[in-house]
């Protein structure tokens, strides 16, 4: 009964620590970029993410996008009356994108969070760096990847088109960078 019983007090802490929002956490880096801000750790074998940028819709960070938005693993967020939704996307087009789960796939984000504060919405989230998604490709640590970033305006759905977007080339183990576009 006793085991049982600490099995059970193990399993609650770690549910508790597993759900705590990574806003809290120290990342390793950030990018700073006009009104937003990208923050990530790399940990293992998962990507912990933290987006922010200075509006009241939504914001959306898209990895390794191939033209455009085409063949990017895309993670979009909102938060509307202090609820918040994170979505995983695919850039199913040249200038858009569709939720995996429609498209067939499976949303990869773990613990997600959202928060709106004087104008400025953030989102927090864990990604494996290879979901097995074939609509994610594997985000690879070492040497350098393509990140495009974008937020809305004011809106908060994800139809919304963005009137700020841009590309950087980001290492994200040492965190140099340099803008694209």
């Amino acid at each position: 009964m006793k085991k049982i019983y600490s099995i059970s007090i193990l399993v609650l802490i770690m549910l508790v620590l597993f759900t705590l929002p990574l806003s809290a956490m120290e990342y390793q880096h950030k990018l700073e970029i006009k009104n937003m801000q990208f923050s990530w750790t790399i940990e293992g074998d998962l990507i912990h993410v933290q987006l922010s940028a200075k509006t009241t819709g939504w914001v959306g960070i898209g990895f390794d996008p191939e033209k455009a938005m085409s063949g990017a693993n895309i993670i979009i967020g909102a938060v509307k009356k202090g609820n918040f939704k994170v979505e995983d996307h695919y850039g199913n087009r040249k200038r858009g994108h569709d939720n995996d789960e429609k498209l067939g796939g499976k949303n990869n984000v773990i613990n997600p969070s959202g928060s709106e504060k004087d104008g400025v919405t953030t989102i927090s989230f864990t990604l494996p760096l290879d979901t097995g998604d074939k609509y994610d490709k594997p985000i690879k640590p070492e040497g350098t990847s393509l990140v495009m970033f974008a937020y809305g305006a004011g809106k908060d759905s994800f139809k919304s088109r963005h009137p700020y977007r841009t590309v950087y080339e980001i290492n994200y183990t040492t965190g140099e960078n340099k803008k694209i576009k």
